[in-house]
C-alpha cells in the first residue's frame, strides 16, 4: 500500500493534544475522520510530535498507509472540506514505503514564545510569566544546553520511559513582535522538556552566573533541580527534518 505524508499545522487551544483520547477531541482523531471520509477507509496516523493539550504545531508531520489510488496531490484540498478552522494541512505527499513521520525524523524544531507583558490576542499563543525579560541572561542560561546531555533534570513524570540522552543542536532565545521566542533543536526530546527549560532559565535567569546554574541543573539529572513546568500556550512544534532521502 501507498505510504502518504501530511504536513499539519493547528491552533492547539481547543484540543486535548495530539493523540486519540476515547471521547475528548483530539488533533490525531479529528484528521483521522477527515482522512476516513476522503478516502472511504479507516487509516491510523502517526504524528511526529506527541504534543500536550494547548499546544500548537505549524510543522507537525503525520503519516499513513491506505489502499487507495487517490493522488497525493489531491488529498490536502480534499481534506479542507472536512477540516475545522483550527487544523490545517497545507500539503500532502506520498513517499517512500517504510517512512514514519516519528521514527524516520532526525530532529524537530520546537519554539516557546514568551510575552514581555499582557496581550489579549497573543495571549492564546505565548505567556506572560508577570517578570522582567533579560534576553542576554535567557541566553546564557540555555547555552550549556547545546551539545549531547542527559536531559533527565527536564523529564516530567507521566511520560513513557526511556532513554534520557538528547542531543541539542541549538537553543537560543530571538525577538518576536511579543516578546521573547526559545528556539530548540534537538534530536530527541523527552515529556514536557521544552516547558521544563523554559521554567527553568526563567528561574535562573537573575542567578549570579546563569549558565553555570543551568550545567549544574543538568548534571544533577534531578527534576526538582530545574523550575516550574512553562504553561502549554507558549510551545509550537515549527519543524521536523527529515533524511533528503525521504523528505516530501
Amino acid at each position: 500500500m501507498p505510504t502518504f505524508r501530511l504536513d499539519v499545522a493547528y491552533d492547539g487551544t481547543a484540543f486535548h493534544g495530539w493523540q486519540v483520547q476515547p471521547g475528548l477531541r483530539t488533533v490525531q482523531g479529528v484528521l483521522e475522520e477527515a482522512v476516513q471520509k476522503v478516502l472511504g477507509e479507516a487509516v491510523r496516523l502517526t504524528g511526529a510530535g506527541r504534543t500536550d493539550a494547548g499546544c500548537h504545531a505549524r510543522g507537525q508531520v503525520a503519516s499513513f498507509t491506505a489502499s487507495t489510488s487517490l493522488p497525493a496531490t489531491a488529498l490536502a484540498p480534499l481534506l479542507r472540506r472536512y477540516l475545522p478552522d483550527d487544523l490545517q494541512v497545507p500539503r500532502a505527499a506520498a513517499v517512500e514505503n517504510g517512512f514514519d513521520a516519528r521514527r524516520s525524523a532526525t530532529a524537530r524544531r520546537y519554539a516557546y514564545r514568551l510575552l514581555d507583558g499582557r496581550d489579549v490576542l497573543l495571549g492564546r499563543l505565548a505567556w506572560h510569566p508577570r517578570q522582567r525579560l533579560d534576553a542576554e541572561r535567557l541566553a546564557a542560561a540555555v547555552r550549556p544546553l547545546e551539545g549531547e546531555h542527559d536531559c533527565a533534570a527536564f523529564a516530567a513524570s507521566g511520560g513513557a520511559p526511556g532513554r534520557t540522552l538528547c542531543r541539542v543542536h541549538r537553543a537560543s532565545w530571538r525577538r518576536w513582535e511579543g516578546g521573547l521566542q526559545l528556539d530548540l533543536v534537538a534530536d530527541h526530546f523527552l515529556y514536557h522538556m521544552v516547558r521544563n527549560v523554559v521554567g527553568t532559565a526563567l528561574l535562573l535567569m537573575d542567578r549570579r552566573a546563569p549558565g553555570e546554574a543551568m550545567a549544574e541543573v543538568v548534571a544533577s539529572r534531578a527534576r526538582r533541580r530545574g523550575g516550574p513546568t512553562a504553561p502549554p500556550q507558549g510551545l509550537c512544534l515549527e519543524e521536523v527534518f527529515y533524511p533528503a532521502a525521504v523528505s516530501a
